[in-house]
């Protein structure tokens, strides 16, 4: 008898559980205003996507790493998968380079869970993606203060239009 009361509480508390709607965003974020961090190959640009932390393996992982994202090109076809995890202590965000263009990001973000954003790619140009939430703060003048934002508010990147 334990053994299905048990089972029916797990039940309804399962029921209760939703995902959350995948959530895609409209204005596209573009390079920010400032220069370029690293040398980019003739015809192409960066992309750093902050995303949301996690711990991949608690046992050994002394630090978080940014989670994982894929990027898209403008037809919707899956360019790229990025494991985003850099620097030396996989800390940092993987610098990735893209052939100038229009692509989609989709990565997780810190309390909004998975998110789609339109990013467009100049050459020799920094496009950032800030899923984290941290790294690209509203009083930052850069962007010339104009900024894509998710719909609680926090700041994703540098408006592209």
């Amino acid at each position: 008898m334990p053994g299905i009361i048990c089972a029916a509480i797990l039940s309804t508390a399962l029921a209760g559980c939703a995902t959350r709607p995948e959530i895609v965003m409209k204005q596209t974020v573009g390079p920010d205003l400032a220069q370029p961090r690293v040398a980019i190959q003739r015809g192409q640009g960066r992309l750093v996507v902050y995303s949301a932390l996690e711990v991949a393996d608690p046992v050994t992982a002394y630090f978080p790493t940014h989670s994982g994202y894929s990027v898209y090109d403008s037809a919707g076809k899956l360019v790229r998968r990025v494991d985003n995890r850099g620097g030396s202590f996989y800390q940092d965000p993987a610098s990735v380079a893209l052939p100038a263009g229009s692509y989609k990001v989709e990565g997780r973000a810190t309390n909004a869970g998975v998110v789609l954003v339109p990013v467009i790619i100049e050459e020799n140009k920094t496009t950032v993606v800030d899923l984290e939430g941290a790294t690209l703060p509203q009083h930052r003048a850069s962007g010339a203060g104009q900024w894509v934002r998710l719909p609680d508010g926090q700041v994703v990147g540098a408006r592209a239009d």
